[in-house]
């Protein structure tokens, strides 16, 4: 690969950092992340929170009043909306919802990357991390979720600020019998998991997130919590052989033993032999979720 096609690495980090008309990230998606920790949390809370925000409150009961819930009487409230789809559906729909928005504008013309299978494979990689961690780390099943939905949102920021060079790096990756792992080093200096924990780190997400983010494809290079970030690994591999969305990769990111060799480190008894087990549980756990539920019905 020519040196010469690299961009300048720090461009793509300053408009990651703040530079440029960088997306922000709602209000209310920021206090429900804060939210997950806090077993205080109340469902009028969470209600009150979403209720400042019109736009989401009208989408949420929408989804309330749809058929797939059976309710007999008009769901008119969020508190209502809460007691129909139960509090961890309201707040992943709320998540899910306005981060999608948030990146709407980036549009699928200049890359080909399908904006609404973009985030459907992002939902369902939530979904899947969410359910190993509940077996696997526990304490951070709300982490896994959020980590787990925004794992690629690198690509969509290169994609809104850097299209023309992303176009390259998808073509590379798959005319030059290239990963797109390899095609982003060479092209761009720096992986989409990079420029997608630089902007977490902007939106002030907890560093366990940020970590996922940044290592989602080396775990075992991260810095908090390495188990935690390997089931987002792992996740992200259930949706790609799942092919549940499409996340612009062409080809399943390969197994590395270090993967495995984590699980082991931290006496987590999964490795490469549960990966057909584990592909039928998530796919019965995300036929059962809200996500899948928005991805067919809402966008």
């Amino acid at each position: 690969m020519n040196e010469s096609r690299r961009i300048d690495t720090e461009r793509i980090k300053k408009v990651a950092q703040g530079v440029g008309d960088l997306p922000t990230l709602p209000t209310v998606v920021s206090k429900m992340i804060g939210m997950i920790d806090d077993r205080n949390t109340s469902a009028d809370t969470l209600a009150r929170l979403i209720s400042t925000d019109a736009a989401l409150t009208a989408r949420l009961l929408k989804r309330a009043n749809a058929s797939y819930y059976g309710y007999q009487r008009e769901i008119s409230t969020v508190n209502m909306a809460i007691a129909v789809m139960g509090f961890g559906a309201v707040k992943d729909m709320g998540l899910w919802l306005s981060v999608f928005d948030t990146f709407k504008g980036a549009g699928p013309a200049a890359t080909g990357i399908d904006p609404v299978k973009f985030w459907e494979h992002s939902a369902a990689c939530g979904v899947a991390a969410r359910m190993l961690s509940k077996s696997y780390a526990s304490r951070y099943a709300g982490e896994a979720f959020v980590a787990g939905l925004l794992h690629d949102m690198g690509k969509m920021m290169l994609n809104r600020y850097f299209g023309a060079e992303l176009v390259e790096v998808l073509k590379t990756a798959q005319t030059e019998d290239y990963d797109l792992d390899r095609a982003e080093s060479e092209i761009l200096g720096v992986g989409h998991g990079y420029v997608g924990a630089w902007l977490a780190e902007n939106w002030n997400l907890p560093p366990i997130i940020c970590d996922a983010v940044k290592y989602h494809h080396a775990p075992w290079e991260a810095k908090v919590e390495p188990a935690f970030v390997a089931t987002v690994t792992v996740a992200d591999k259930l949706c790609h052989i799942t092919k549940i969305g499409d996340s612009g990769r062409k080809v399943c990111p390969k197994y590395d033993e270090r993967l495995w060799q984590i699980f082991d480190s931290a006496d987590i008894p999964v490795d490469e032999s549960d990966m057909e087990r584990l592909r039928a549980d998530f796919l019965a756990e995300y036929r059962g979720s809200e996500a899948y539920s928005m991805t067919v019905n809402e966008i």
